[in-house]
């Protein structure tokens, strides 16, 4: 009787103990990990913009990169100088009266209405420098983010060449054309939700102006923001418009209520398939328990990117069947 070989070589066992070192490294540097899957999101999203620049313009990519970062970048920091003082003077304000009202509200009044919150601030000023500490560590991390996409926008081909000689050379052009699928649907998604949310902030508040809600450019700014989260974001940034309009006079109430009633529907019946153009093809169930799932694993940022990350699932598997189907 010939004896049996054994099912695993001394290369497999490599490769499993290669693939464990890999995963607790990339467990324990988690944080430059997240870094550097939102630096691919927002590659994924300004990547075709810099290449149909340097195709159509004929211009380095190295000019279409800064052209395409200076062209969304100077817009927002122009908008952000004029906001600011008006914030910086306005939020106090609302965040005194959402929770005057809130402590009027059933079941959580009580919570609110025993919450002081320049208290809370003196008995906590203890962890100034702990916070001060977070904030510092989240600028270093959007710097690092930014620079990050920038390198990723400029050396995109070369990277992608880069990654792609790691596998074998029949694998090439069937990961390549995968990664092209997964990276449009996800700057796809990118684009888009930015886009919408611009509308929201502009849209809210015009309307809070209309109807003569104080507090309208921070409730407003707080909608845009909020509106990035996906389902649920439409929602949660109603609350503090309603709580401020509630307590001026029921009919302001139902005004704003009926506002973002209709622009909620306006954007999930018209926006949102005009702009994403079925790109996240999901059933509303899929989505929500997407987006469950990665907010319960990194918070806002995984229910932000829970979407994309769960809309290039049928993408791969579908990309897999017609390259099975004419190979």
């Amino acid at each position: 009787m010939e004896p049996r070989e054994h099912p695993l070589s001394w290369e497999a066992i490599s490769r499993i103990i290669l693939s464990v070192i890999g995963i607790l490294l990339i467990w324990k540097a988690l944080g430059a990990v997240v870094d550097i899957i939102i630096a691919l999101a927002l590659t994924a999203s300004l990547h075709p913009l810099a290449r149909t620049l340097h195709l159509k313009m004929k211009l380095p990519m190295l000019l279409s990169t800064v052209i395409i970062f200076l062209g969304i970048s100077v817009p927002f920091l122009v908008i952000f100088s004029l906001v600011a003082p008006n914030l910086s003077g306005q939020i106090p304000g609302l965040l005194e009266s959402v929770m005057q009202n809130a402590s009027h509200l059933p079941l959580i009044g009580h919570f609110f209405n025993n919450f002081n919150l320049a208290q809370y601030l003196q008995s906590h000023s203890d962890s100034f420098w702990t916070y001060s500490g977070n904030i510092i560590l989240t600028v270093i991390s959007v710097i690092t983010t930014l620079v990050l996409t920038f390198y990723f926008v400029y050396d995109y081909d070369r990277l992608l060449n880069l990654f792609l000689n790691i596998f074998p050379y029949r694998e090439k052009a069937k990961l390549k054309g995968l990664l092209e699928e997964v990276m449009k649907v996800t700057g796809q998604y990118v684009r888009g939700n930015i886009i919408i949310s611009c509308i929201t902030f502009a849209v809210i508040f015009a309307g809070l102006l209309v109807l003569r809600v104080p507090f309208a450019l921070p409730l407003a700014l707080f909608a845009g923001i909020v509106d990035l989260l996906p389902l649920v974001g439409s929602t949660l940034g109603a609350i503090p418009a309603l709580l401020v309009a509630f307590s001026l006079s029921t009919w302001q109430g139902l005004a704003v209520l009926i506002l973002h009633i209709v622009y909620q529907q306006t954007e999930n019946a018209v926006i949102s398939p005009a702009i994403y153009n079925k790109a996240l093809n999901l059933y509303p169930s899929l989505g929500f328990l997407a987006v469950v799932i990665g907010a319960s694993l990194f918070g806002m940022l995984g229910a932000f990117l829970a979407l994309p990350v769960a809309a290039s699932i049928p993408v791969i598997v579908n990309y897999h069947e017609n390259y099975k189907r004419n190979h």
